[in-house]
C-alpha cells in the first residue's frame, strides 16, 4: 500500500477535474491502525530491511505532502503509528469524535524516522512532537484538536456531511492559489532556495491567470467565481 500510493497521488495530481484529495480508511473502525507488528520479523528485522520499509513510507508521505492539490485526512477510529504519518502528510486533518491518535514507537523500541520526526515538528511544533514521541500515549479527538493535531472534529453521525462540506469549499477555491500556498509553505519550512524559486513562480502565475481575471470579475459582479486552474 505504501508503494502504491505515489502512483495514485500522481494520477490525481495530474487530473484537472480533481480539486481536492481526501484520504480515509476503509470502513469505520480505523483511519489506519499502523503497521502489522507481526510482519516486522520479515521486513524490519534487519537494518537493511528497515531502510527499504522506511523508504517506501517516506516516498508515500512525500507524494501527499508534495502534490499541488489540497489533501485532507478524514479520520475515524484508530490513527496509530504509520496512520499518524499518513495523516500528518496531509495538509488538513478532520476527525470524528471517535478518533484516537497515537505514535507507539517508544513502546516498541522503534527508532522513529528522521523524515517522520521532521514532518511532526513542521506540522505540530517541537513541543507536541516531543510529547507524542516520548510518551506513546493515545490522544482522544478532543485532545488532538486542542494540540493542533487536527483542524476540526465532528460527531460520528455528522462526520461524512462535515467532510463533504469542508472539501467542497476547498474545491470551489482557486486551484492556482492553493498550489502557490502549498509551495510557499513548503519553501518557508525547508529554507531551500530551489523551493523558494518554485514558490515565487507559482505565486507569479496566479497574477497572470484567467482565474485571477475571473476572481476580480466575479467580485465586482457579486457572484461566485468559476475557477478552472489556468
Amino acid at each position: 500500500m505504501w508503494q502504491g500510493l505515489p502512483e495514485i497521488v500522481a494520477k490525481f495530481d495530474a487530473d484537472p477535474a480533481v480539486r481536492c484529495i481526501v484520504v480515509t480508511g476503509a470502513g469505520h473502525e480505523a483511519f489506519a491502525a499502523g503497521a502489522d507488528i507481526s510482519e516486522f520479523e520479515d521486513n524490519r528485522a534487519t537494518q537493511d530491511g528497515a531502510k527499504v520499509y522506511d523508504q517506501a513510507t517516506h516516498e508515500a508521505t512525500a507524494a501527499l505532502a508534495g502534490c499541488a492539490k489540497p489533501v485532507v485526512a478524514a479520520v475515524r477510529g484508530f490513527c496509530f503509528g504509520g496512520g499518524m504519518a499518513l495523516a500528518i502528510a496531509c495538509d488538513l486533518r478532520l476527525a470524528a469524535d471517535d478518533a484516537r491518535f497515537c505514535i507507539p514507537a517508544a513502546k516498541l523500541s522503534v527508532g522513529y524516522s528522521l523524515a517522520g520526526t521532521a514532518a511532526l515538528v513542521a506540522r505540530l511544533g517541537p513541543a507536541v512532537a516531543t510529547e507524542l514521541l516520548f510518551t506513546g500515549r493515545t490522544l482522544s479527538a478532543h485532545e488532538a484538536l486542542m494540540k493542533g493535531v487536527v483542524h476540526a472534529i465532528a460527531p460520528v453521525a455528522d462526520f461524512d456531511n462535515v467532510v463533504k462540506g469542508y472539501v467542497s469549499a476547498l474545491a470551489a477555491n482557486a486551484p492556482l492559489t492553493i498550489k502557490a500556498a502549498k509551495s510557499a509553505i513548503r519553501a518557508v519550512l525547508s529554507g531551500d532556495a530551489a523551493e523558494r524559486a518554485s514558490a515565487e513562480a507559482d505565486i507569479a502565475a496566479c497574477m497572470t491567470s484567467g482565474d485571477y481575471r475571473e476572481g476580480r470579475k466575479a467580485f465586482l459582479e457579486k457572484r461566485k467565481p468559476a475557477f478552472h486552474g489556468r
